[in-house]
């Protein structure tokens, strides 16, 4: 079996190749027809191919490596909402018919897709190496404070310690000064290497030093200029060194949580608009459902019996793009609880999830009534307060970005752990979700009423829905409670 690596590699040259030879055959309209088809063909083929390596990947890398096996279903997912195979084989057909513009037309949407494909998959690279640099300076972060826990101490015993005893802390100094010194190489070696945050820099000349590197070296001084002066009994001038040393020590964390913010800010900032993408996509089928799904309830009325064929043919392929939209909605589910951050919304997707099968449901029975409509129109509000509170996030997410010079450190972990929406957005979205248990409960209510009222009925079904509204209910108070505990801590 191909190393993982390797194939993410393959599957990123692959979209590349594709890419150039759909821009070849676009422009090669001077080509003799038949090698357009041909060519068309066998690009055609070959990304049918990648997707069935793409799948068996996912499949066989769950454990193994569960980021890349999500990266990998993005693109799945990506791929097959784009309908690229059908498109790219629709393109065959077309060439076939020498009907060129329209091939160049489709060409040029189906180059577009695959680059859009394409950034997915060479995401995997920028988000490793982020991921690789936020532990690392929560490592460093965690190191200096450290350092800075010591020198703090060292200050109380300077204070307190008797003037002619001074030079037995000089030992002290000494060994906290060599430990900033290691740290300072480490932090050296680390800027060493290209960041996304930084261009790349010699850690060697003085000159081209990062700010964090020249605040550590100025505290390194003060750390050696306290040396001396406790070694020479000068008890005030050591501790206004040692002050120096804390404070310089200080800038150098908040330095590092910037960077941190930084980093966490990229992170979401990606996240939220690949979700807005998402959501508007789901909001725009699930409408489109709604629309045709009315359009069906009016047409039904008085039908003949080959009109009531028609009528389930068509209710048939409108739950067939239900279930394009719940594997959307499945898909989404693994950008957010990747991130981890947004219980509500998880919950609020699984709500709709579980609404839309119960419309896909209806659908495949030809049950055509208001309860379906209702249903679908749950759907589509959740998608578009979820669609709502993406947008509001993005637009605090700009404006931390746009005032973070302004603002103070408040911790490294809360600089890390910056919530993909946040509380009162969450909120928000409980209190809709709750509104849709209570309209179900009373809806279920209703059903069973008249149920009651049927003899021989079978109530597998409605127990089912009903056991599911119990688990949402559930969850619904779990969240409350985990936010509540948040909130307090």
């Amino acid at each position: 079996m191909l190393d993982n690596d390797v194939v993410l590699s393959l599957s990123r040259k692959m979209c590349q190749r594709f890419a150039f030879w759909g821009m070849i055959i676009v422009f090669g309209a001077s080509l003799p027809a038949q090698e357009l088809t041909d060519k068309q063909r066998n690009l055609a083929g070959r990304y049918a191919q990648l997707e069935q390596v793409l799948l068996r990947l996912a499949e066989t890398s769950g454990h193994s490596n569960p980021r890349q096996a999500t990266l990998l279903k993005k693109a799945l997912v990506e791929s097959k909402d784009k309908l690229l195979v059908r498109r790219l084989e629709a393109l065959v057909n077309i060439l076939e018919r020498r009907q060129l513009t329209d091939a160049i037309n489709g060409q040029v949407e189906v180059e577009r897709d695959l680059l859009r494909l394409l950034k997915l998959l060479e995401s995997e690279n920028r988000n490793e190496r982020r991921n690789e640099e936020k532990e690392k300076i929560k490592e460093f972060l965690k190191d200096l404070e450290e350092i800075l826990h010591s020198e703090r101490m060292l200050k109380n015993q300077t204070h307190q310690q008797e003037s002619l005893n001074l030079p037995t802390l000089e030992k002290s100094q000494q060994a906290i000064r060599l430990r900033a010194q290691t740290f300072r190489e480490r932090l050296a070696e680390h800027e060493g290497t290209p960041l996304p945050h930084e261009p790349p820099s010699d850690s060697n000349e003085p000159s081209k030093q990062s700010p964090g590197q020249q605040t550590l070296q100025r505290a390194l001084e003060r750390m050696k200029q306290a040396e001396q002066k406790l070694k020479e009994v000068e008890k005030e001038g050591a501790i206004k060194e040692q002050e120096e040393v804390i404070a310089e020590l200080q800038r150098l964390k908040e330095e590092l949580e910037k960077i941190l913010r930084q980093l966490r800010e990229e992170e979401l900032m990606q996240t939220l608009e690949r979700l807005e993408e998402r959501f508007k996509r789901m909001l725009r089928h699930e409408q489109a459902i709604r629309s045709q799904t009315e359009r069906l309830i009016n047409e039904s009325a008085g039908q003949s019996v080959s009109d009531q064929r028609q009528t389930k043919i068509k209710a048939d392929r409108l739950g067939v793009d239900q279930q394009s939209v719940i594997e959307d909605a499945e898909s989404t589910l693994l950008i957010l609880r990747e991130d981890g951050t947004a219980q509500a919304m998880v919950e609020s997707l699984l709500q709709a999830r579980f609404d839309m099968a119960e419309v896909k449901n209806r659908l495949e029975q030809t049950v055509l009534d208001t309860i379906t409509l209702q249903v679908e129109d749950a759907v589509i509000s959740s998608f578009q307060e979820m669609l709502d509170a993406v947008q509001a996030a993005i637009e605090e997410s700009k404006q931390r970005q746009e005032s973070a010079e302004n603002q103070q450190p408040s911790g490294s972990e809360a600089a890390d752990e910056e919530p993909l929406i946040q509380l009162l957005a969450e909120l928000r979205m409980i209190r809709s979700m709750q509104r849709r248990i209570n309209e179900r409960t009373k809806r279920y209510d209703d059903e069973i009423k008249q149920m009651l009222e049927k003899p021989a009925t079978d109530w597998s079904l409605l127990k089912q829905a009903v056991e599911e509204l119990a688990r949402q209910q559930n969850r619904i108070s779990r969240i409350l409670h985990e936010l509540r505990i948040g909130k307090t801590e």
